[in-house]
Order: C-alpha cells, then sequence, then structure tokens
C-alpha cells in the first residue's frame, strides 16, 4: 500500500497543478475580455492588444492540455532552448491585462542571457505561478521584481538565474520549510498548496535548482537556477585563448 501511495500522490498533484495553472490562465483571459466588453466605444488601437493578451493566454491554455494529452507527464525531463527573456516578455504582458491597479511588476533581463535548457510551457507556467504567488502575498499596493541574469564558470554560460522577489508579508522558516509540500498551504480558504511544488518539480526536472529567500514582513524572494542551452560553437569559442 505504501509503494502505491507516491505514484499516487503524484498523479493527484499533476493533475492539480494543470487545474491550477489553466485557472490561472483563464483569469487573466476572462479580465480582458471583460475590460473591453465593459468598454464597448474603446478604441480598436487598444482593444486589439487587450484581446491579443487573451487569446495568447487561452492558447497556452491550450499548449497545457495538448501537452498532457499528448503523454508528456509533468515529471518527464524536456530537452528544449527556451528563450527564457521573451518567456518573461509574455507574462509581464498577460499581467499587464489584468485589472490588477494594486501590483507592479517590474522585469529586469541581462543582455547576454542564454537560452535555457527546459520545457517553455512548463517555464512559463513556473513563472506565473511565483508572480501570482507574490501578488497574493502583498496586502496592498506592491511591487513585483523578475530578475534574470547569465550564470558563468570560466567566463562560460553555464546557467540562467531567475529571481522573483516581492515585498508581501514574507513567510517564516517554519512556513518555509514546508511550503513546497504537495497541498500544504497557509491560506485561510485551504486553496493552495500547488503553485510551489510544481514550480519546485520543474525546475528539478530540467536538472536545475530552486531557493527562497524570505522573513515575515520583509517580502519573498524565489530564486530558480536553470542550465543553459548553449550551442557547442558557442562553447568551443568561449575555449580559445
Amino acid at each position: 500500500m505504501k509503494l502505491l501511495q507516491a505514484p499516487c500522490e503524484h498523479a493527484a498533484m499533476s493533475m492539480a497543478g494543470i487545474v491550477h495553472d489553466l485557472g490561472n490562465l483563464i483569469q487573466i483571459a476572462t479580465s480582458a475580455i471583460g475590460i473591453v466588453s465593459r468598454t464597448p466605444d474603446m478604441p480598436a488601437v487598444h482593444a486589439g492588444p487587450i484581446l491579443a493578451r487573451a487569446r495568447c493566454s487561452l492558447e497556452q491554455a491550450g499548449a497545457i492540455v495538448r501537452q498532457s494529452l499528448g503523454g508528456l507527464r509533468d515529471h518527464a525531463t524536456a530537452i528544449d532552448h527556451t528563450n527564457v527573456q521573451a518567456c518573461l516578455a509574455d507574462i509581464a504582458a498577460l499581467i499587464e491585462t489584468m485589472e490588477t491597479p494594486e501590483l507592479v511588476l517590474e522585469t529586469a533581463v541581462t543582455a547576454d542571457l542564454p537560452e535555457a535548457r527546459c520545457d517553455p510551457i512548463r517555464l512559463r507556467r513556473a513563472l506565473l505561478n511565483l508572480v501570482f504567488n507574490a501578488r497574493d502575498a502583498i496586502l496592498e499596493n506592491g511591487l513585483v521584481v523578475v530578475e534574470a541574469r547569465t550564470i558563468r564558470r570560466d567566463r562560460l554560460p553555464i546557467g540562467v538565474e531567475i529571481r522573483v522577489i516581492d515585498n508581501g508579508i514574507g513567510m517564516s522558516p517554519a512556513t518555509i520549510a514546508r511550503c513546497c509540500d504537495p497541498f500544504f498551504t497557509t491560506k485561510p480558504d485551504g486553496l493552495g498548496g500547488v503553485g510551489l511544488p510544481m514550480v519546485d518539480r520543474f525546475v528539478r526536472d530540467a536538472g536545475g535548482e530552486m531557493a527562497i529567500e524570505s522573513a515575515p514582513g520583509i517580502g519573498t524572494t524565489v530564486t530558480l537556477r536553470l542550465p543553459a542551452a548553449v550551442p557547442p560553437q558557442t562553447l568551443s569559442q568561449e575555449l580559445e585563448p
């Protein structure tokens, strides 16, 4: 019976993660459509980009469904070259669509950022989860900053570091110790405990690591370190004297 417990728990967690992420994307699309519907005389120059973001959100939701139906399970490692800067731009555009004037999202990306070796769909899901978590941790007006930089070793780009920083309520050491446990949540309604475990699983499947720094009343910083997908010719050039 104990042998079956872990696979069953993982399957439940995977299903909950998919539903959770689909809910995030549908929420964004619904917000965008609501903005346009409440302003029927909105000029096309303004309505067009908003509806485009709603479409992008629904397309990402469709990609998650197709990936799941295609048999690519969440714990399988997908080797892809992912443009992290483009992923961050997509997330920023989606968040801008939502009616959250109390939330300010800023992104900062270094110019030499390499592509990451991970699944682009799961990276977008992870980033959106972290930004939504940061939003939920902000009581009033707050700032969420997403930074991405190159990790180097002996001048070689070996990885990408992404930091999601908020100035929200923060977490105690006891909460940090359990925040990646499946279905663990501190929310009073009991809804939660899915986002961070899924992010942690994604990072580990990609061969990276996740770190969390937080303090009550100060805020939280979640750091994702992912391996770089560097073309072989780039490595050979770097190795030349």
